[in-house]
């Protein structure tokens, strides 16, 4: 793993450039898989987590079989929990390369998978190093992202990425995509509701459901010429 702290956009246009890369697909979701009501020693607590591992491991596979065919770089959270590790792995496993972001806290607790391609870590601009510190640099290295399901960290990235675009559509820029996968709860199932300017949303977020991983894949396609730059 080739880790920065500090030049990031020098980092990432070499990085970019030394592999022929042209866009940044990120996937977006919880870190943590968790059954209300269900201790997590239970065997169901279990079952659950491995048939929610199932699942977002084949929404992911869907999206990439897509997107691998294209000059595209994957970004993650790039922690080894939950759907960030998911993620990875499905990017790894078709040969796509792969970048982290994530903060201080998460490097210092050796939690950041060592297999990644570029890792990005964020050092705190005020006081100690939180979960967090790196959502507007995610937002901001991202051509388009896939949510699945996902918490705070999720709806803080997804909140970073509405603003940006404000300002983005105002001046005549393309919007950053973001792509909620329907049915697999959390943020994903609530993105559509939050408040927002609605012209904002429209414009960067799929106008009817999106039920799975392909179909995310191909608006993406169809919004972003993968092709160039």
């Amino acid at each position: 793993m080739v880790m920065i702290q500090h030049d990031i956009d020098q980092a990432m246009e070499k990085f970019l450039q030394d592999h022929g890369l042209h866009h940044v697909i990120a996937f977006s979701g919880g870190a943590e898989t968790v059954l209300p009501g269900v201790a997590e020693h239970e065997q169901l607590h279990q079952n659950y987590k491995e048939v929610q591992k199932e699942r977002e491991a084949r929404i992911v596979k869907e999206a990439l079989n897509i997107l691998r065919h294209y000059r595209v770089a994957i970004l993650t959270g790039g922690t080894r929990f939950g759907f960030p590790k998911t993620a990875f792995e499905q990017a790894k496993d078709v040969g796509l390369k792969t970048i982290g972001v994530f903060p201080q806290t998460a490097q210092e607790k050796g939690y950041v998978l060592h297999d990644i391609d570029l890792g990005i870590c964020i050092d705190p601009r005020f006081g100690t190093s939180t979960w967090g510190d790196e959502s507007s640099v995610y937002g901001k290295l991202l051509d388009a992202v896939i949510v699945v399901g996902g918490g705070a960290g999720t709806l803080i990235e997804a909140a970073h990425l509405l603003k940006m675009n404000e300002s983005r559509i105002k001046y005549g820029e393309e919007p950053k995509l973001i792509i909620p996968v329907h049915g697999t709860g959390g943020v994903a199932d609530g993105l559509p509701f939050v408040w927002g300017k609605q012209e904002i949303k429209q414009a960067c977020m799929p106008h009817k459901p999106v039920e799975s991983g392909a179909a995310a894949a191909q608006f993406i396609v169809e919004r972003i010429d993968l092709f160039n730059k």
